[in-house]
């Protein structure tokens, strides 16, 4: 069973005052501290606590928060240990996930999303210059403050320069999320600051058209796509985008991390003066296929696999807590 609280509740000195979330890992609970500052408490989910990945990823958050400092980070303020498990201790940050933003506006205005974008970049570009690469960049992920400001969130994937590699035992190598997931990361290599290059492309591709480049029926499929398809213009589908920002973008979500952006600055840089392009230089062309393609039968197989194992799973949950209830 998942820990769970509600209003009212205290962990520790933390006053509950509702949840916020939850996400692939974890689980998130808005909480006020002795001196009424609102915080957030971050729990991992309760099936993951016995894999010893799961507490390294914790420490990694935390590690990664402790060693960062700038004004789109949230500060990680502590890891702590109470009966109900370990958790984390992090900044509140008033505002709106960009997931909702783009939902209620998208597409959205192209200074708007080239602002964004650039704040993004800005702070990535931080990340990097510190030897951290986030890794699962979406809008999920993204907060834009009361004030317009960004605020990139959970570093639970984060790479830090020097770390060992980290390996989820209920799952592949392969971290992130298929709609923003570079091919290197479908391919189950670690990542590095093209990868976020390519995530942040891929947002602003959304932004600017109201949809992803790459879509299907399943995650596989979609994954494949990143491996083999070239993404539509986004002129073709919103023309009044203008031609260098449309380069800019296609640049960022380059198949061959090579023939990307190598860094956040570069990318920011770019998107800062657009206006002064000379895109005629820009390799835009279709690309080879990467490696690891799957063929529809092999994406079929793996979704029955993965749906009939998410059952299974699910009925093992539920039979363990019927006979431990009923003991």
């Amino acid at each position: 069973m998942s820990v769970a609280f509600k209003a009212g509740d205290m962990v520790l000195e933390y006053k509950v005052l509702g949840p916020i979330g939850q996400g692939g890992f974890s689980q998130a609970y808005k909480a006020l501290d002795p001196e009424g500052k609102m915080l957030i408490l971050k729990f991992p989910d309760a099936f993951l606590i016995g894999d010893p990945a799961t507490y390294e990823r914790f420490r990694r958050e935390f590690t990664a928060g402790q060693r960062l400092n700038h004004p789109a980070i949230p500060r990680t303020i502590a890891i702590r240990e109470a009966p109900e498990g370990t958790f984390l201790v992090q900044e509140f940050v008033e505002g709106q996930l960009l997931r909702a933003y783009i939902t209620e506006h998208a597409p959205l205005q192209v200074d708007e999303a080239l602002s964004i974008a650039r704040q993004l970049a800005q702070a990535i570009g931080y990340l990097h210059a510190n030897g951290v690469y986030h890794r699962d960049l979406k809008p999920e992920n993204i907060i834009i403050g009361r004030d317009g400001l960004v605020h990139i969130i959970d570093f639970g994937s984060a790479l830090m320069e020097g770390s060992r590699r980290v390996t989820w035992r209920y799952g592949s190598n392969a971290l992130g999320t298929p709609d923003y997931m570079a091919p290197e990361q479908i391919q189950g290599k670690r990542g590095d600051a093209r990868t976020d290059v390519y995530a942040l492309g891929i947002i602003l591709y959304e932004m600017l058209t109201g949809t992803v480049p790459f879509q299907g029926d399943n995650a596989l499929s979609v994954m494949n796509q990143h491996l083999t398809s070239t993404p539509e213009s986004p002129r073709k589908l919103r023309p009044s985008i203008p031609p260098e920002v449309e380069a800019i973008v296609l640049k960022a979500i380059r198949r061959d991390p090579d023939e990307r952006y190598q860094s956040a600055s570069e990318f920011e840089h770019d998107l800062e003066h657009y206006k002064d392009l000379d895109v005629s230089g820009f390799r835009l062309g279709p690309e080879k296929a990467a490696g690891g393609v799957l063929t529809s039968r092999q994406i079929w197989i793996r979704s029955g696999i993965i749906f009939f194992a998410f059952i299974a799973f699910t009925v093992l949950i539920i039979l363990i807590v019927y006979f431990t209830r009923h003991r």
